[in-house]
């Protein structure tokens, strides 16, 4: 089991990095055009998996997105481990998250 304060730092390091991967690195022109906003990412507890909620303003875009980004798993994982000092980068697994569904205004 992970150190609750860690397990925060690295899941909002994540959070940052694969942000800003995604609006500067990716070419996918699914993900350029309706640039996805990370919303959250859940670390398990052995920090194996993460669980990466993703929100693009419309619905309608969900598998669009979410597919892409499954596509696109494998070279974010790649790129997470090259910006981060993680002894074993998690599989990243893509969720749709509304955040005005969860924190209504």
């Amino acid at each position: 089991m992970m150190n609750p304060r860690v397990k925060a730092r690295i899941e909002a390091e994540i959070q940052r990095e694969l942000s800003d991967i995604i609006a500067t690195e990716l070419r996918d022109p699914v993900l350029k055009e309706f640039l996805p906003d990370i919303v959250g990412v859940e670390l398990s507890a052995n920090g194996q998996r993460a669980t990466v909620y993703v929100f693009a303003g419309d619905e309608a875009l969900r598998e669009a997105v979410l597919s892409a980004l499954a596509r696109d798993a494998g070279f974010l994982r790649t790129e997470l481990a090259h910006r981060m000092d993680l002894r074993r980068v998690p599989t990243l697994r893509f969720a749709w998250e509304d955040p005005l569904k969860r924190w209504p205004l």
